[in-house]
């Protein structure tokens, strides 16, 4: 059991010490001036501060289980929180209040009432309560904090019980109809790249003109009685590159950033419902590749666009690390065309994607480039899909 106990003094309100006093002084002057009655008020509010002080001072002994269902989700979905608390004590029953909190850096922390009454030695007690993603990011919910209180309001003290657990807000998902295809070549590969290869032996067709002879299958074209040519395909196992540049100068909007986390988790689950290959290597650091698709989406829920790298180093350990053969590149700044296509010394495919409130969706060659705009995550969607063959 994971408890952190009580605080050993007990903490007084302010109408406790107020009352404290009173029966001090009235104490004092009946004794001093001999008036029994103000001894027996001074001594009634003696033995109610007592009394507040023996309910107050006996600490529960508590033990809380904790679980969220599901632990991931993206923006718009929904969690359950579920608690159990028990009275692990043997003798005292717990009527104590319990409010449950949850929040994170993107999220304002709330609070949640958790009833708890009269929870007999050995008795367990469930709780459940929702929580809606409204945004990406991290939320820890716990630990359950219960409050004690005498029935006068004159002393109180709260502690906190069991653990918390995190809750990962991926960004919201936009399912798109395409995914770029690489050019690194595998036998084993999953998409075709090329038509008419010289890698792999696909089928034979009816020769056209234009068809080199030195393809012509020349026993098959004699049992049939027709000119039959083989046809090769270059198969290709491709890697896609999700390029998130999360420095501080590439966004003037946070609402920009939002689109681009959902426009790299939007990539990054087409890579994977197509069965390619993926890496996120955001400008902040800790790339993610060949992980499930958890990994990727936790790490998009925890960039808070606070890269200190510059745009040059940035690009220099794209170019050297060679994460893979398709580099997406998502800024919220007119992007570097010229740095880009330098890049595609390292990556032969590099699409640039441009995201910024106000934007006109659009997909075009800029510099020998693929050139998507889009103001937000949906427009991105759209974009993408209606690129053409650019992409």
């Amino acid at each position: 059991m994971n408890r952190l106990d009580f605080l050993r003094a007990v903490p007084v309100t302010a109408r406790g010490v107020g009352l404290a006093l009173a029966a001090a002084v009235l104490l004092f002057a009946g004794w001093r001036w001999s008036y029994p009655e103000l001894v027996a008020i001074g001594a009634a509010a003696a033995l109610a501060c007592v009394a507040a002080a023996s309910v107050i001072a006996a600490r529960p002994s508590l033990d809380v289980e904790r679980g969220i269902e599901p632990d991931r989700v993206s923006v718009g979905e929904s969690v359950t929180v579920a608690l159990r608390v028990t009275n692990t004590g043997r003798f005292r029953a717990v009527n104590a209040r319990a409010v449950d909190t949850y929040g994170g850096p993107t999220h304002a922390t709330r609070r949640v009432a958790v009833p708890l009454a009269r929870l007999r030695p050995g008795k367990s007690a469930n709780a459940s309560y929702p929580i809606t993603a409204e945004r990406r990011g991290v939320v820890d919910a716990g630990p359950l904090g219960i409050g004690k209180r005498d029935i006068l309001g004159l002393a109180a003290t709260a502690g906190s019980f069991g653990p918390s657990a995190r809750l990962w807000v991926h960004p919201r998902l936009w399912n798109l109809g395409r995914t770029p295809d690489g050019l690194a070549r595998s036998l084993e590969g999953t998409a075709d790249k090329v038509e008419q290869g010289s890698l792999t032996f696909h089928s034979l067709r009816e020769y056209v003109i234009g068809d080199e002879l030195r393809h012509v299958h020349w026993r098959t074209s004699a049992r049939i009685g027709q000119l039959m040519v083989k046809e090769h395909v270059d198969t290709s196992l491709p890697t896609v590159v999700i390029a998130l540049d999360d420095r501080p100068d590439s966004w003037t909007d946070p609402d920009a950033f939002e689109a681009a986390c959902e426009a790299a988790y939007s990539v990054l689950t087409a890579c994977f419902r197509a069965e390619y290959h993926a890496a996120l290597v955001p400008a902040s650091g800790g790339a993610v590749s060949g992980a499930g698709r958890d990994a990727y989406g936790d790490l998009l829920a925890e960039l808070a666009c606070d890269a200190s790298e510059s745009l040059d180093a940035y690009i220099a350990r794209l170019t050297s690390g060679r994460f893979g053969d398709t580099l997406v590149w998502i800024t919220g700044t007119e992007p570097p065309t010229a740095r880009l296509t330098a890049l595609k010394r390292a990556y032969p495919v590099v699409i640039a994607v441009h995201l910024a409130p106000g934007l006109s969706t659009s997909a075009s060659l800029v510099g020998g480039l693929p050139f998507l705009r889009a103001a937000d995550g949906e427009q991105f969607a759209a974009a993408w899909d209606g690129g053409g063959t650019s992409l």
